[in-house]
């Protein structure tokens, strides 16, 4: 079952990671595995009463093949969200980011305090190919850093939503390894080997949340991060 905590007053549980491997691996495993079963079905036991009355089964069986497989990725999914245990979520108050990490024992868990100075630093790179994220879209990334203390969070969006949330302007465009290499601007250059250095840690370990609670954290550190607007 889910084991996200229970919210407390004015704070906002926000779970990271629902589009997980596992998720992704499953849904189209089992959605081809239930069609493939009712096709051979509806073959053995329909096909022949179709055949017999002049009507042709591939006909009629494919399209329900079609439908079926639809129908039934959308609920596998949805049940499998639903039911496998959430491993890391965010929780997000007036006082403080905290992202908990339940794949480790104890729980491990990163603070970010709002009244302390938090350094910031986001970034942002074009989809370039279709996967389960729409061509064309961004991936906006934050790092959050507190003294020692440091996490990166990101979400996927259209365009069209990214260029209104707060502080768009803060995230530096990620540029291709081959543009920066050729960049004779030293600062830019180094900027960019940075900001590649963040990204490779976003893809081995970052935290994926949905555009709406990447908005709301935005939102706060709007609020309490001097500078960001």
């Amino acid at each position: 079952m889910n084991s996200t905590p229970a919210q407390a007053a004015g704070e906002q549980i926000i779970k990271v990671d629902v589009e997980s491997f596992g998720v992704r691996f499953l849904v189209p495993v089992l959605s081809i595995s239930l069609t493939l079963v009712f096709h051979v079905l509806m073959q053995r036991v329909a096909g022949p009463w179709l055949n017999d009355h002049g009507i042709g089964a591939t006909c009629v069986i494919l399209p329900l093949d079609i439908a079926l497989f639809m129908s039934s990725a959308y609920i596998i999914e949805r049940l499998l969200k639903s039911r496998i245990p959430i491993r890391r979520f965010v929780t997000l108050n007036d006082a403080a980011l905290t992202l908990t990490d339940a794949r480790h024992t104890p729980p491990a868990t990163i603070h970010i305090n709002w009244d302390q100075t938090i350094n910031v630093k986001a970034w942002r790179f074009v989809i370039r190919r279709r996967t389960r994220i729409p061509k064309g879209w961004l991936c906006l990334a934050l790092q959050l850093l507190q003294d020692e203390r440091d996490m990166i969070i990101y979400a996927f969006m259209s365009a069209e939503d990214a260029e209104v949330i707060p502080g768009y302007h803060n995230f530096i465009r990620l540029r291709p390894r081959k543009e920066t290499t050729s960049n004779t601007d030293l600062n830019a250059a180094a900027e960019q080997r940075r900001l590649l250095k963040l990204e490779n840690a976003r893809w081995e370990d970052g935290a994926e949340v949905a555009p709406d609670d990447f908005k709301a954290i935005l939102s706060s550190i709007k609020r309490h991060v001097p500078g960001w607007a």
